[in-house]
């Protein structure tokens, strides 16, 4: 009769122990909302656009908010810094600005008492050479567009395609090296594994040069997307911990419709 007796007693001590747990609530301590500055300059066109906003705390219902007053400034390969006017809350624009392959450009924010920096140097123009469509007969016949282009020798190129479809911005991110195609006619298949063309639809691809530093940030953002075991700030070239990319970039884009 001993053993019994020593399992029902140290049952009813787990018991005791289980009444009187009590829930211990742990100070959350607050974050400050931490500045996102999204910046590109092109070759395309002579406006350039600076998006300034404030990620906000992870339990905050608001997400991102813009940021009015702030002090945003370009300037081309060190000459005079060029202010850039807020058109709308968190949007700055600057006109008569048109970037070139080679240069490289500066950005300067200055905001509650701070002030963020980055800079990047436009890379080379890589020419679209011919688009067209490919047929996934594999998977339910879907239809995605494919891009051939010649790829510089000798040097590291960094692409990220857009794509346009009957006017509205494709989300999808199609960010590429040239590591294993260096020097090579590259065709490229925009296959997001959900795209699917229709006859009659108007599609605009652009093939953006972008600098290493825009093309990690973007494989950061894609990495994310892709449900990453461990997510977080995708790299920013700001200084002063400000999240986000300033981007130079030069680009070229060819137009079809799809048959």
């Amino acid at each position: 009769m001993k053993a019994p007796f020593k399992l029902l007693f140290l049952f009813a001590f787990m018991i005791s122990l289980t009444a009187c747990e009590e829930v211990i609530e742990l100070p959350l301590k607050e974050v400050e909302p931490i500045l996102v500055i999204e910046g590109k300059v092109n070759d395309l066109f002579t406006r350039q656009e600076v998006l300034i906003s404030k990620m906000q705390p992870f339990n905050s219902e608001s997400g991102r908010l813009p940021v009015v007053d702030a002090e945003v400034y370009l300037n081309e390969d060190g000459k005079p810094w060029r202010k850039l006017r807020e058109v709308e809350a968190g949007r700055y624009i600057i006109d008569n600005f048109w970037g070139r392959p080679g240069s490289t450009y500066g950005i300067s924010v200055k905001y509650a008492g701070e002030t963020y920096q980055a800079e990047s140097t436009m890379p080379p123009l890589v020419q679209i050479d011919s688009i067209g469509v490919r047929i996934n007969t594999f998977d339910n016949s879907r239809k995605t567009p494919i891009v051939s282009f010649q790829d510089p020798p000798g040097i590291k190129n960094y692409y990220y395609f857009q794509l346009i479809i009957n006017g509205e911005v494709n989300t999808s991110l199609f960010v590429f090296n040239d590591k294993y195609t260096d020097g090579k006619n590259t065709i490229q298949d925009l296959d997001d594994f959900s795209l699917d063309l229709k006859d009659d639809d108007d599609v605009i691809v652009e093939l953006r040069n972008i600098d290493e530093a825009s093309f990690n940030y973007w494989k950061g953002i894609q990495s994310q997307n892709g449900s990453s075991a461990s997510p977080g700030n995708p790299v920013s070239n700001f200084s002063n911990g400000a999240l986000g990319y300033f981007s130079a970039y030069s680009v070229s884009s060819m137009y079809f419709t799809v048959q």
